[in-house]
């Protein structure tokens, strides 16, 4: 299943052998090493926006558990966004009801469309990584976690590699579309890398009304933890993330001095790394999405459709298509972990 947007405007053909076209590359791991996925290519034609779901379990490798230290994601041009979750309650978005398929490393499924777009399937699933990188220039993003720090996955775990594509008048695909993964083994596993996926949905940028600002909190565990990677994820309206350490108390938003992430890039966000900034004992974080609306150069209609106040005002709401819905979420990493957080 896929999502059909009516284009408007010139959009660039899909295809692997457009001039100036160098696939990105990257090794394969052995057992030893950890562990390898990758996508097969698929089109993805102008006007179409797309969201497939691969699915596939951590290999038995003879050292149990499997410590992580080092991420490389890999995406051809176009992508929206690539994540990883750690599969935990099943809804409608169940891995065994999808098509096989083989991952380069790992034998797994895919689930095309349909369920892979409803948010709520996977509402309790804890993050893993993410990348919005996907740039010809820089088309792979390497993360080699802090000294002695690695995330843990056991044999038999499974994760989901979900990955969005937009040829549209928003995003444009040149290629075809493709995501690779590597895990790279741990030889130091001595702090565990916890996760933070925060989102809020009650956001609605409207034609009629002026610039609107969303905020939202998410408490952490009690304890000490420092973050270590964070970066925000919205759609084109979306002029500036930011995220605040918290108090956990505050009713307003706190200083921009307890500030540490801000961004205005909405198409490649900054995945910003290498930071170890401590969050106070009690609190979390606080984060803020200001938009501005825009003409949809496809028109109103579609996005009228999806309103669930049927206002009439060209209202962009919470959801997962670029072209006609908008997003406020956050993607942070911290150590030490207590529990991996997810705050809808």
């Amino acid at each position: 299943m896929r999502t059909a947007i009516l284009s408007v405007g010139l959009l660039v053909a899909c295809g692997d052998n457009l001039p100036g076209f160098e696939p990105w590359y990257l090794g394969e791991l052995s057992a030893q090493e950890g562990v390898w996925v990758r996508t097969p290519e698929f089109e993805v034609a102008p006007g179409e926006e797309i969201q497939d779901c691969y699915f596939f379990e951590i290999p038995p490798q003879g050292v149990d558990p499997l410590w992580v230290d080092r991420f490389q994601l890999a995406l051809n041009p176009g992508s929206h966004h690539m994540n990883v979750f750690r599969v935990s309650t099943i809804r409608s978005l169940d891995p065994t009801s999808g098509e096989p398929i083989d991952l380069g490393g790992v034998a797994g499924t895919v689930i095309r469309g349909g369920e892979c777009w409803k948010a709520p399937n996977w509402a309790g699933w804890p993050m893993v990584v993410n990348s919005q990188q996907s740039s010809e220039r820089a088309p792979v993003y390497e993360w080699q976690l802090p000294d002695n720090v690695a995330t843990r996955f056991v044999a038999g775990e499974r994760l989901m590699l979900q990955v969005h594509y937009v040829n549209a008048s928003t995003q444009e695909t040149p290629f075809r579309g493709r995501a690779g993964l590597n895990l790279h083994r741990s030889r130091n596993d001595t702090v565990e890398l916890g996760t933070l996926f925060a989102t809020q949905q009650s956001i609605r940028i409207c034609r009629s009304t002026p610039p609107p600002v969303y905020s939202g909190t998410c408490s952490m565990p009690v304890g000490d933890h420092k973050v270590a990677a964070v970066n925000g994820h919205f759609h084109s309206r979306g002029q500036r993330f930011s995220v605040y350490a918290w108090d956990g108390v505050s009713t307003e938003r706190p200083a921009d001095s307890a500030r540490f992430y801000q961004s205005q890039a909405w198409a490649e966000p900054e995945m910003l790394n290498g930071l170890e900034v401590p969050l106070p004992p009690g609190g979390g974080i606080w984060w803020t999405c200001e938009y501005q609306w825009r003409e949809p150069e496809i028109g109103c209609a579609m996005v009228d459709a999806r309103d669930p106040m049927q206002a009439n005002d060209c209202c962009y709401t919470f959801g997962p298509t670029v072209e006609t819905s908008e997003h406020c979420n956050v993607f942070l990493f911290y150590y030490p972990k207590t529990q991996d957080i997810v705050c809808f």
